[in-house]
């Protein structure tokens, strides 16, 4: 029992480290947010861990989910679970490059992510194990140290603290991979949980079953979409044909959101200075098509496709 409730926490952990890579765009409001360890190990007070936060990375802010917010989002649709959508956890072994590697440990992160939502253990533990081979063959897994593990340990009964402290992970292992001369393999990471959590959000049932809601939260991927595609420039031509071709296909799916128009609500933003987190409360209208759903699930599907072949 006591192995079992230990694998959970190690789940939980790696599912909202690498859910955080998931769905990255840059911000243009303010705020500052940067690794670092809080003795508090808990959410801050009146901070939503549902909501956005802002990191900052090399100068740069990045409009970041929380760790479990698309997984949440998407087990709020009323659907029931679907392993069959999910990323084949078998091929794991097949990925050898860096830029296989990096994509599909943002891809099994958010599968992971989902998982969790759902309290899927048995499907966890195998998903645990190909974000573990694959962030320890890119040289990323120094973050799950064992002073993390004891955090975790005193906190094991409170859900949001767990999070709390598993975003800080991330904000630690993203930083380690944006400031180490590995802004690409950083970035990569970041690129891959978004196709998959957009993958899964346009997959988990057919267009003709989604609600306005769920249009919604689609049509919201727009400027995240257009923020990575500006994290991912700098390296186009330089990391190899590989990765260019990635970078074209994503900025095809943005031709389709470019048709898409986003009414914005501005609400000012929250900051929690112990935590250095600034949470983002502004509100968004998106003004969608069913015909844009359709053509951007074929779009991300042949995508994702090429991602985990």
């Amino acid at each position: 029992m006591k192995l079992l409730s230990k694998l959970k926490k190690y789940l939980l952990l790696s599912a909202v480290a690498a859910m955080a890579c998931g769905c990255a765009g840059t911000a243009n409001n303010g705020g500052n947010a940067s690794s670092g360890d809080s003795s508090k190990a808990q959410s801050p007070q009146g901070l939503d861990p549902s909501r956005s936060a802002l990191l900052k990375v090399n100068n740069r802010l990045f409009n970041v989910p929380s760790p479990m917010q698309l997984a949440t989002m998407l087990k709020g649709f009323g659907q029931p679970y679907h392993k069959e959508i999910l990323s084949d956890v078998g091929k794991r072994g097949d990925y050898t490059t860096t830029f296989k590697q990096a994509l599909n440990v943002g891809v099994y992160g958010a599968d992971l992510g989902y998982i969790n939502a759902f309290d899927q253990l048995p499907d966890a533990t195998a998903y645990f194990g190909a974000v573990r081979t694959l962030t320890t063959e890119l040289g990323v897994l120094n973050t799950f140290n064992e002073q993390t593990m004891q955090r975790i340990e005193r906190n094991s009964g409170d859900k949001d603290s767990l999070l709390y402290i598993a975003s800080m992970v991330y904000r630690e292992s993203d930083a380690y991979l944006m400031n180490s001369e590995r802004n690409e393999v950083g970035a990569l990471i970041i690129a891959g949980g978004w196709v998959e959590g957009l993958y899964l959000l346009t997959h988990i049932c057919t267009v003709d079953q989604m609600t306005d809601n769920h249009f919604q939260i689609i049509g919201q991927q727009k400027h995240p979409l257009n923020n990575l595609i500006e994290l991912l420039r700098p390296y186009y031509g330089s990391v190899g044909r590989d990765y260019d071709s990635f970078l074209e296909k994503l900025s095809e799916i943005a031709n389709i959101y470019d048709a898409i128009n986003v009414k914005y609500t501005y609400k000012p933003a929250e900051t929690d200075e112990e935590g250095k987190i600034t949470v983002i409360n502004s509100e968004s209208q998106v003004m969608i098509e069913k015909q844009h759903v359709v053509a951007i699930a074929d779009r991300v599907a042949r995508l994702r496709a090429d991602i985990t072949r």
